[in-house]
């Protein structure tokens, strides 16, 4: 009798004590391991958007300051400081190809075919976002008329800026100039 209570108190203790079996074991593990690894996944993606939109603000900075270099320079232009106004001759204003060309802020590599390219690649001091991968900016300034064989306005130039980063190849902005887009030039010239 004795060995029945001592197995009867045994088996009260084992029910009592019940803890998880191996297949709970790994379900749990497996659950944790799923856990983490969602985690680190979707924590990498918020941390991969964050530097994403910082590396388009800085690339949108870039191409602003270098815009509004390029607007400094044109406002410029023709400005008489002994005078304190604008002169612009009438050749000027029909043909200002030659005005961009001679633009101090224009660094040109290279003219072919009416179009200047310029490039260059922010460093960090310019942001720290441009410390990771190399950053190549391009500005394409082509010259050409508005239209063909007619006598309007002889000159538009169209600014484009491409962005080089990683694998990928972006046009990133496009932008029209003219003589008239700050009524440097009359109708009645």
């Amino acid at each position: 009798m004795i060995d029945k209570k001592k197995s009867l108190k045994l088996k009260k203790n084992f029910k009592i004590c019940n803890g998880f079996g191996l297949a709970d074991a790994i379900v749990s593990l497996s659950l944790l391991a799923g856990i983490i690894t969602y985690g680190v996944y979707f924590s990498s993606l918020r941390l991969n958007t964050v530097y994403s939109s910082n590396l388009i603000r800085s690339i949108n900075k870039e191409i602003e300051r270098d815009i509004e270099r390029l607007k400094l320079d044109f406002w410029s232009l023709f400005y008489d400081t002994n005078e304190k106004k604008y002169i612009i001759s009438k050749n000027d204003c029909d043909d200002f190809s030659k005005s961009i060309i001679n633009l101090q802020s224009l660094q040109i590599n290279s003219s072919l075919n009416n179009r200047i390219i310029e490039s260059w690649r922010p460093g960090p001091e310019r942001s720290k976002v441009f410390t990771g991968d190399k950053i190549l900016i391009t500005r394409e300034i082509t010259i050409s008329p508005p239209i063909k064989d007619e006598l309007l306005n002889l000159s538009i130039a169209n600014l484009n800026y491409r962005v080089e980063y990683g694998d990928k190849k972006l046009h990133w902005i496009s932008i029209d100039l003219t003589p008239e887009a700050h009524s440097w030039c009359s109708e009645t010239l």
